[in-house]
């Protein structure tokens, strides 16, 4: 059963939207409507923003003409195969329900605090950029291999 759970936004994205809004000098009105736009109209302030629509308004701040938006899908695709990779190897995340949306918040948690240890670039995968993605995607399938091979 996949069950969609909603996270409100992290304190991180709130503080980032903030300070986009003073980088892009919006007035009150501007950035209230554009929370409003960004949650389907249910809420005017940003911490009452989900984890999702906090990504999408910090997307739109960042590229509002969108002509990045094919490298960023491109990255996204790339982070889906690396949690997916995580999720095979026994240290990390394999003995973990992955359709659990709770468990899979905890699975990113505990991915990114190994990568901060033992990752090629010592960051969360939030952080990097596709460069970085791709030594950590290829870490961590040399470290998924090894372990297929050892069973």
């Amino acid at each position: 059963m996949n069950r969609k759970l909603t996270l409100p936004a992290t304190n991180e994205q709130k503080q980032l939207i903030h300070r986009l809004k003073r980088q892009h000098r919006l007035d009150e009105d501007t950035y209230r409507h554009l929370i409003r736009q960004y949650s389907g109209g249910r809420t005017s302030t940003s911490a009452e923003l989900t984890k999702e629509e906090a990504r999408q308004m910090i997307s739109r701040l960042l590229d509002p003409d969108g002509s990045n938006a094919q490298g960023e899908k491109r990255k996204y695709r790339l982070v889906c195969r690396i949690y997916r990779l995580s999720c095979e190897i026994s240290g990390l995340n394999a003995p973990y329900d992955v359709d659990d949306p709770v468990e899979r918040e905890m699975n990113i948690a505990k991915l990114n605090q190994w990568l901060r240890q033992y990752g090629a670039c010592k960051k969360p995968v939030s952080r990097q950029n596709y460069k970085e993605l791709n030594a950590t995607h290829r870490q961590l399938k040399a470290r998924s291999n090894k372990e297929r091979k050892q069973s």
